[in-house]
């Protein structure tokens, strides 16, 4: 049941937008270390992770009998962007990010998964010269049963 669940649903179709972007050269679904990043060569980066975290409930339906047969959660999806630079690196993450918000801000409800969707740039860059990461966060709000997330 996990496997189709919409919150997996949600992580795929993240990770979909991700991979028709040309500028993405792949996408993984776990965080890379810098030991990791070692291990690619200079043409197959920029490579994004994409990790979902656990659902956290934000609203729930009753049915008549007061038990609860629906919820709103809020589904938290990282987006890591993991690229080498030895120049520049500011216009990069300016490039890329610009890429990734506005391909992110497609088809908002993920073809009827979500309820909302809200990009959240992280403020913070990570740079372990010569490699460069920065995040955002994809909020996802989303309807589903009581016999899954």
């Amino acid at each position: 049941m996990a496997q189709n669940s919409k919150r997996e649903r949600l992580i795929l179709s993240t990770k979909a937008i991700l991979d028709a972007l040309p500028e993405i050269k792949s996408v993984k679904r776990t965080l890379q270390a810098h030991s990791d990043l070692s291990n690619f060569a200079l043409t197959q980066l920029p490579i994004c992770a994409v990790v979902g975290r656990l659902p956290v409930p934000v609203e729930k339906s009753n049915t008549r009998n007061g038990e609860v047969d629906q919820i709103i959660s809020l589904l938290k999806i990282d987006v890591v962007t993991y690229f080498q630079s030895y120049d520049n690196e500011d216009i990069q993450i300016s490039n890329l990010g610009d890429t990734i918000f506005a391909a992110l801000y497609t088809n908002q409800n993920r073809d009827g998964l979500a309820l909302t969707t809200h990009i959240k740039p992280h403020e913070q860059t990570n740079i372990w010269t010569p490699f460069v990461a920065f995040k955002m966060v994809v909020e996802h709000t989303y309807l589903h049963n009581t016999g899954g997330f």
